[in-house]
């Protein structure tokens, strides 16, 4: 069975945008744009609260060593994941996963977060890596094509 990822965002602890990337396709007509541009903010909206999920849980539970949080939300026919990195940054993955299969696709969709977390941290760790360069504004953006490469690699792979 394959899971349908619709989008993977990166915040850091203060619930800022990292890395937010949407892997539904679209054509190119205006219609299908606008279409894109709503499930962007929607996607955006339900990483944001996811959030607020996550913080939730940090509460109730202080002493879990687990990175991954597994489900977080369920709106409509989505699925929202978390995973939680050491330094407080958070790793969010909206899919479309089917009920009846959500046990066998739980162990992947956490495969694939520990896959996501040891790309972010050769990046972030790599001492060639110039992070200043490769900032799309002074949000701290990550606009690397090799990170990029890689979780599209890994999308595809999870996705088949």
């Amino acid at each position: 069975m394959s899971i349908v990822l619709h989008c993977l965002a990166i915040l850091n602890r203060q619930g800022t945008p990292v890395y937010m990337r949407t892997f539904d396709s679209t054509g190119r007509s205006a219609e299908t744009a606008a279409k894109q541009q709503d499930q962007c903010v929607k996607y955006h909206y339900l990483a944001h609260t996811s959030c607020d999920v996550i913080e939730e849980r940090l509460l109730q539970n202080k002493t879990s060593s687990d990175l991954y949080f597994g489900l977080l939300q369920t709106i409509g026919d989505v699925s929202v994941y978390g995973y939680v990195l050491n330094t407080g940054n958070r790793l969010i993955l909206v899919t479309s996963v089917p009920a009846e299969s959500s046990a066998v696709q739980t162990a992947e969709i956490k495969a694939l977060f520990q896959q996501i977390h040891a790309t972010y941290v050769s990046l972030i760790c790599n001492p060639f890596y110039d992070m200043a360069a490769d900032m799309m504004d002074h949000l701290g953006n990550i606009n690397s094509p090799k990170f990029d490469s890689i979780v599209d690699d890994l999308v595809n792979a999870y996705s088949s």
